[in-house]
């Protein structure tokens, strides 16, 4: 599921290409995947409604809800690229998100390594460029994002750790969540988590999170969304 920022889940994001629930299940890591240690050449489409956008446990909206979308192209070699899109606050127009990788796996573990250049047609050519590096096992992923460039010189250099989990409590609901600490380059850290559920219906998928963060004033989000896959 998508949103973004990753991120893969900025995933949204950058903030972290994430589209705000496409790319994995409700609350999951957004990092950016092809096919997660599977690697068949397949391209995937996803599309997405939110009643927000919800990235480090907190609205990127402005509490406003949002439409995604993201198209994804997996080689067998483990290469992908795909580009996601967000609407963004009213009268600010989009974010978009192309991003591209590598993704390979040793035994049981999945690694990738990710770069997401976040980009806002109307908003003065703001941009943020971020690597991103994930591993995933047995349902436990892990991931770290850097802001290697942005229009903004105090956010580079800005970090976000991230550790989650998810799990089928039956064959068509997913249950997951995640912690992080978002650790911008200039200001103190602070604490994120998100956890969020998911159910299969007859077409696409049904979702509701909740995240928050550990800094003064913080809102208590809680996320509905629908999206679809093919």
């Amino acid at each position: 599921m998508i949103n973004c920022n990753t991120s893969l889940s900025r995933r949204a994001a950058p903030h972290r290409a994430r589209i705000a629930g496409l790319a994995l299940s409700a609350g999951a890591l957004a990092l950016p995947t092809a096919a997660s240690g599977q690697w068949a050449e397949q391209t995937t489409f996803e599309f997405g409604v939110f009643s927000d956008y919800l990235d480090t446990g907190k609205s990127v909206s402005d509490n406003n809800a949002v439409a995604q979308g993201a198209i994804e192209y997996g080689h067998p070699s483990g290469f992908f690229a795909g580009t996601a899109i967000s609407s963004w606050e009213p009268d600010e127009g989009q974010e978009v998100t192309p991003y591209l990788g590598y993704g390979f796996a040793i035994g049981d573990v999945d690694l990738n390594l990710a770069y997401e250049y976040a980009y806002y047609p109307e908003g003065d050519d703001a941009y943020e460029g971020e690597i991103i590096l994930g591993a995933g096992w047995r349902g436990f992923e892990a991931e770290l994002a850097y802001m290697a460039n942005a229009d903004k010189s105090d956010a580079e250099g800005s970090v976000v750790y991230a550790l989650g989990y998810g799990f089928n409590l039956a064959e068509d609901i997913g249950l997951d969540a995640t912690v992080g600490y978002d650790d911008p380059d200039d200001t103190s850290g602070d604490a994120f988590w998100e956890v969020g559920i998911s159910r299969a219906v007859d077409v696409g998928e049904i979702s509701l999170t909740y995240g928050s963060r550990d800094e003064s004033g913080a809102q208590d989000l809680f996320v509905a969304g629908y999206s679809v896959s093919f």
